[in-house]
């Protein structure tokens, strides 16, 4: 192979594995030559090279990027059943260390959490409404908190009566349930890659395989590439976060959304739709969720206050469409309810205007948490770092420059610091060059430290 080729490959390589994204700008041709020690025509060779791929495409006076018409072309690994539980496990277990300056866990901490408002509610609660409170409940969840989640749905778009909301034990909770109700053991379920890992846990939990569609900043999934993983397998169902993807906090623009609900509807494609960050950004200014946009009640929706009020509550909610029924049956034989103390305190904080005041100022923090970390890393991270512009969430993607993750994180732990490495985010281990890193944090200067020690140690791996 021809030195231009094997840069060529390079590059490919990098823009299959997700490091630079779909219409991403790639390396400028001095920026190659210095990198792989080649002459200039020799770089202009391989980007001719990509080019003729469909994989870079040339913009005059600006460089080169990775190319719309090359998305379609890169390999999607078929379907295939992942083992990434204990690789989580290990991973949750040293950012609970104690003395670790966790990095990682998506998890908002103590001090940006309405302790104060919450704690009144409850004692108020537990003086006046606790006969009531530990009834049990046999329906689809707490009647006002339904009512108040069908309140909230409209800032989303989604118009829904109450009857149409089930309660559930967190995000995680819905989509494992709706899963369980529209596919079986040995299915394939299409997700986001990079993908939030504990969805591929519970798709492994389910026996079902894995179909990983890549995505990238700016345009969320690839409607091209899930295009050709339809035409090709049979897909249960696609599983994606269109607002504020967990890691890369890309956001799916409008046009896309439509065209990805024409597929569907093509393909009688179900798909589940998480919807975690989206209350974090300011009402009204977002884009219409996919459930907003769905006419024929294939999108499932499903969403929690984990982000919003701790994950540690464990509430949750979904809006089934079409299979609404099936699921909420399902529930019935799973768990009759959701602990009732604890709907009738989120219900109540929501109907009292604290909720909407909470994620008005939560949301404000968690923007300048994001603009500090992207800040912090840049400084201590080595010069070709790359560093994601998330669009939404608290959570920042970095791509390091010949790095392995992994190892990084032995060193870091070892100092005291852990953060989710990027084979996390792929059941095949994609991505051993990222890392994942949380904004939702509410001591500065602790952070800020565990960061320059990552950076140095990143240095020192070079």
């Amino acid at each position: 192979m021809k030195k231009y080729q094997q840069v060529a490959e390079a590059i490919a390589r990098q823009i299959r594995e997700g490091r630079y994204g779909l219409g991403e700008r790639l390396p400028s041709v001095r920026e190659v030559c210095g990198r792989f020690g080649i002459s200039m025509s020799t770089a202009q060779a391989a980007f001719r090279l990509l080019e003729d791929q469909a994989l870079a495409q040339a913009r005059p006076g600006a460089g080169f990027y990775v190319s719309f018409r090359g998305t379609p072309q890169v390999p999607v690994e078929g379907p295939t059943r992942y083992e990434v539980h204990n690789r989580m496990l290990q991973v949750l277990s040293w950012c609970a260390q104690p003395g670790i300056t966790d990095l990682g866990t998506a998890v908002l901490s103590p001090g940006l959490l309405p302790r104060a408002a919450l704690s009144k509610l409850l004692a108020r609660q537990a003086r006046f409404e606790m006969a009531t409170v530990l009834q049990p409940l046999f329906s689809g969840g707490h009647p006002p908190l339904r009512r108040e989640i069908s309140k909230r749905l409209i800032l989303q778009g989604i118009e829904l009566g109450e009857s149409e909301v089930l309660v559930t034990g967190g995000c995680q909770d819905a989509i494992s349930l709706a899963l369980s109700a529209i596919a079986r053991a040995g299915d394939t379920i299409a997700v986001e890659s990079p993908c939030f890992p504990g969805l591929l846990q519970v798709i492994e939990s389910l026996g079902m395989k894995v179909l990983e569609i890549p995505c990238s900043p700016g345009q969320g999934i690839s409607v091209e590439a899930l295009q050709l993983a339809l035409a090709r397998w049979q897909v249960a169902a696609l599983v994606l976060c269109p607002d504020f993807s967990n890691p890369t906090g890309s956001q799916m623009p409008l046009a896309n959304r439509q065209r990805l609900l024409a597929l569907a509807r093509q393909h009688d494609l179900a798909i589940i739709e998480d919807d975690l960050f989206s209350e974090l950004q300011e009402p009204g200014k977002g884009i219409p969720a996919l459930k907003a946009l769905d006419t024929d009640g294939r999108v499932i929706y499903c969403s929690s206050v984990a982000k919003s009020l701790g994950s540690g509550l464990r509430l949750g909610w979904l809006c089934g469409g079409r299979y609404h029924g099936d699921i909420a049956k399902l529930k019935a034989f799973r768990n009759v309810s959701e602990p009732l103390i604890i709907q009738a305190l989120v219900a109540e904080f929501m109907a009292s205007g604290g909720y909407s005041r909470h994620l008005g100022s939560l949301g404000k923090r968690l923007q300048l948490n994001l603009k500090k970390l992207r800040s912090w890393v840049e400084q201590a991270f080595p010069g070709q770092t790359q560093i994601g512009r998330p669009e939404g969430g608290f959570v920042l993607w970095v791509t390091l420059p010949g790095i392995d993750s992994r190892q990084l994180l032995s060193l870091a732990v070892a100092e005291g610091v852990a953060f989710f490495p990027g084979d996390v985010f792929s059941g095949a281990g994609q991505y051993n060059h990222c890392l994942r890193l949380s904004g939702a944090f509410d001591d500065d200067d602790k952070t800020q430290k565990a960061v320059a020690v990552l950076g140095r140690l990143a240095h020192s791996l070079l």
